[in-house]
């Protein structure tokens, strides 16, 4: 199962500003119970082929529509993606700001959400769904994506400049007070956390947590450390026990336990 997923650059400049990368996820029959972790970027998937996708949250399990969104987590719900029969799916990655100049919804209506786009009146995904299906070759798919994804891109709706500079510099600093970060930066506590809510859906603290848990995990996966005091240690965690607290957050589970169990789609598809 391992390498299914494949990940696709974003072509067109416009859309590299709003969106990370496109994935698909091609498998002729299999059975699939994916464990979703929380993600720090807003995805929507496509599901492309005739295998209806189910989903079960605090054990109830309910359809999905064939378009559906998966918004950012502030904790693990214990949630898995049921697949069986021919899989093919056709992904979007936004950037963790990039969802809201292409629906005009602020991104926290997709918190701790898994959405379809019929419930958020995105009634254009079932025409783009149905163009997709016409053709097979991935590459196909990718111009006609993109090209409608550019004719839904309202500029008037952009992310301001400001707070770009801001994410990304909040993103890359060491773990700080907000208070202090936002007197350096010469912002409001409270201004910052509207621009978060509105552009990303989670509070700026909220984000800055999963978004280090989402570098130890990918850390934890690919490089093979052989002690969590030492990954903690490289990811600004107070200690051992502080990274594990805030590992179970996040996969309601411990390190070790996790890895074991290698059932969520970062592991079986190798997507990081």
């Amino acid at each position: 199962m391992q390498n299914q997923i494949k990940r696709y650059q974003v072509q067109h400049p416009q859309l590299k500003k709003y969106i990370k990368f496109f994935w698909e996820l091609r498998i002729e029959q299999v059975h699939l119970n994916h464990k979703l972790i929380p993600q720090r970027n807003i995805n929507i998937r496509f599901n492309l082929s005739n295998t209806p996708h189910h989903i079960c949250r605090y054990n109830k399990e309910s359809l999905l529509e064939d378009v559906y969104f998966l918004g950012l987590h502030n904790q693990f719900t214990n949630t898995h993606l049921k697949l069986n029969g021919k899989v093919d799916i056709l992904g979007v990655c936004f950037e963790p700001d990039g969802i809201y100049p292409f629906l005009k919804i602020p991104a926290s209506e997709f918190k701790n959400q898994i959405l379809g786009a019929d419930e958020i009146g995105f009634k254009i995904a079932k025409k783009i769904s149905e163009r997709l299906k016409e053709s097979t070759d991935v590459t196909n798919r990718l111009i006609i994506l993109e090209n409608e994804l550019l004719s839904l891109l309202n500029y008037s709706y952009q992310i301001p400049e400001n707070f770009r500079a801001i994410f990304n510099t909040l993103k890359q600093d060491k773990p700080l007070r907000l208070t202090d970060f936002c007197e350096r930066n010469n912002i409001r506590l409270r201004q910052l956390e509207r621009m978060y809510i509105k552009y990303v859906g989670l509070s700026a603290n909220t984000y800055t947590t999963l978004n280090r848990f989402h570098c130890s995990l990918n850390q934890l996966l690919n490089a093979g450390y052989s002690k969590l005091s030492d990954l903690a240690y490289d990811n600004e965690y107070f200690d051992q026990m502080h990274f594990i607290k805030e590992f179970k957050r996040f996969t309601g589970n411990t390190p070790k336990n996790f890895i074991n169990q290698n059932n969520s789609i970062l592991q079986i598809g190798k997507l990081t």
